[in-house]
């Protein structure tokens, strides 16, 4: 992938001058680089995708993929460059579209867009390193696609074209018994440990295609040594984090929690069903679960459908039917999904996504507002807190950029009976009940952000309560995918986690990444489960992606290597 053309010795460069690939490629010669090595890793990076069991395939899934665009620069001399891009980029695509196609279930538009935009955010990482590799050689270059690769995944997670579902480091949320070290590294530890054997099983192979020697004993060699290595770089970390799951011992005290699955079809109930109805289920399976003991109740994301004013908390019909209905459970507290409308008073705090309505009424107010997808935190004495979600799903939840694109925000797609962008807050809020135990109430999509949800956890919360409408997606691997993500949470931070779906799944999870009395699919169910409550901090937890940080400035001294190298070349050419 990294070749430079002018590399190769005279008498190789005239004879692949001189080949079909110029006077005319034939129909396999084309195929084999531009298609069927890209395909290949696409279908291979699928299989290896939660919730298929082959993840081991991920340690290769790469390969065909940088080979083929090797021999893209190996075969074409016209428009290389763009031939190597259209190669990666049919290759990611294939994984994007095999993988995450069940977005395209909530929005046929908007999951194509997702599907076919990520996978050329990806080749970006690929065409750098590419370039770098031009310029100080192979072997910089593919350090340069390890380092690219996770600078990529490290902006995908923080600007609001985020879509990090295919981050490589949650491939592993099916083994989770295979990264227990996630507490050290996070997700970015098993996107390292992706990037380099695949690279390791590059050098394999390609030192048998692309060598040109005919010393097969030195490529045997060769081919040892990195194979070595490459069963060491696999086996050795398996086996580290074996002995920890082992040997781990759940930390804190004990606390009941209750969670509840009302199982409301978002697109035929959830929104057409009276109030009262819905109500009455959710608060009578919520008692059939709940006793004395129990500390927490969790409903999940937008659980309550009715617009709820946060100004008048105290007053909304929802707040005071669960504050009534929780009255005879004084140790209790709810945490339950909303949809939180704020009025502006202050012109001079709206904010980008605020949205106007003007009154029918004989003085035609003019009200400016938020809408927010919102945890609200209840007990017997009402309203004690809420936060509002603020990792939004792009084109979905809220228009990138709110206010630059502020004229399309109504575009965004009508889900949870909302549409328009949504308001977001910048800090994270930890709810504490009366004995100070502190959870984090993470929404949906916030789930995916390992660094987000540390920062609940750096803040005191003990627990993690994962509240979710994963009925968007139907029964996909949408949900499933979405269900085992939440295991990697519960490693890196060490807190186990109630996680409350409208319908399947919810569960709990426990410190090592264990799920416990998972629902099914189109189920109507209410869970009880002892949790811990840890409040140590992990490595991760206090130190973050620290190892992205330290890719992004290996990135940056790679990139200014490489320009510095092509001005030289410039002035001796000159």
């Amino acid at each position: 992938m990294y070749i430079n053309q002018h590399s190769l010795p005279k008498s190789d460069m005239k004879n692949a001058l001189s080949s079909p690939r110029n006077s005319g490629m034939t129909k396999s010669s084309f195929s084999l680089p531009l298609v069927l090595l890209p395909l290949l890793s696409g279908v291979l990076l699928w299989a290896a995708w939660p919730p298929l069991p082959y993840t081991f395939l991920v340690f290769i899934g790469l390969v065909p993929l940088l080979l083929g665009a090797k021999m893209v620069n190996e075969r074409f001399t016209k428009f290389t460059s763009f031939k190597v891009w259209l190669s990666l980029y049919f290759g990611l695509l294939v994984w994007n579209l095999l993988t995450t196609w069940w977005v395209s279930n909530a929005s046929v538009a908007g999951g194509l867009f997702a599907n076919m935009a990520n996978p050329i955010l990806m080749t970006v990482p690929l065409m750098l390193a590419r370039n770098t590799g031009k310029r100080l050689g192979e072997n910089a270059g593919l350090l340069a696609f390890i380092v690219y690769w996770m600078s990529f995944e490290f902006i995908h997670l923080r600007w609001e074209l985020t879509w990090p579902w295919l981050s490589l480091g949650n491939v592993f949320a099916l083994n989770h018994t295979w990264i227990q070290w996630y507490e050290y590294t996070g997700v970015f530890g098993g996107t390292l440990w992706i990037l380099v054997a695949n690279v390791l099983i590059y050098k394999i192979v390609s030192k048998y295609i692309f060598t040109q020697t005919e010393n097969n004993q030195q490529k045997k060699k060769i081919a040892l040594v990195f194979g070595t290595i490459f069963l060491f770089w696999i086996i050795i970390p398996i086996v580290i984090s074996k002995n920890i799951y082992n040997h781990y011992a759940e930390k804190g005290t004990s606390t009941n929690v209750t969670v509840l699955q009302p199982n409301f079809d978002p697109y035929t109930e959830k929104f057409t069903i009276p109030y009262s109805i819905q109500m009455d289920k959710m608060l009578s399976l919520s008692l059939d679960g709940i006793s004395d003991s129990t500390t927490f109740l969790v409903w999940p994301e937008t659980a309550i459908q009715t617009e709820i004013w946060l100004d008048k908390l105290p007053y909304e019909k929802p707040v005071r039917d669960i504050q009534k209905a929780l009255d005879s459970f004084p140790n209790l507290t709810a945490v339950v999904g909303i949809n939180g409308f704020e009025r502006y008073y202050d012109k001079s705090k709206v904010s980008p996504t605020a949205r106007t309505f003007v009154t029918h009424n004989s003085k035609r107010d003019t009200i400016i507002y938020d809408i927010y997808n919102t945890a609200l935190a209840i007990n017997e004495n009402g309203a004690q807190g809420f936060y509002h979600k603020s990792k939004l799903v792009p084109g979905v939840e809220r228009m990138p950029y709110p206010g630059f694109f502020a004229f399309i925000g109504s575009w965004a797609i009508e889900l949870g009976g909302i549409s328009g962008s949504l308001g977001i807050q910048k800090e994270r809020t930890v709810f504490f009940n009366k004995d100070s135990i502190g959870v984090a109430p993470v929404i949906c999509y916030e789930s995916i952000f390992g660094e987000y949800v540390s920062d609940y956890v750096n803040k005191g919360a003990g627990l993690i309560f994962i509240i979710t409408n994963d009925g968007w997606w139907g029964k996909t691997n949408g949900y499933l995918q979405h269900n085992e993500y939440a295991k990697l949470r519960s490693i890196e931070t060490r807190r186990s986690i109630a996680r409350s779906a409208n319908t399947g799944t919810s569960c709990f999870i426990n410190q090592r990444g264990d799920v416990m009395q998972a629902t099914d699919w189109r189920e109507d169910a209410v869970i009880n489960q002892s949790l811990k409550v840890n409040t140590t901090i992990t490595f991760y937890t206090k130190h973050g992606d620290y190892l992205a940080r330290i890719a992004l400035i290996v990135s940056g001294l790679l990139a200014i290597t490489a320009i510095v190298s092509r001005f030289r070349s410039k002035i001796k050419s000159n």
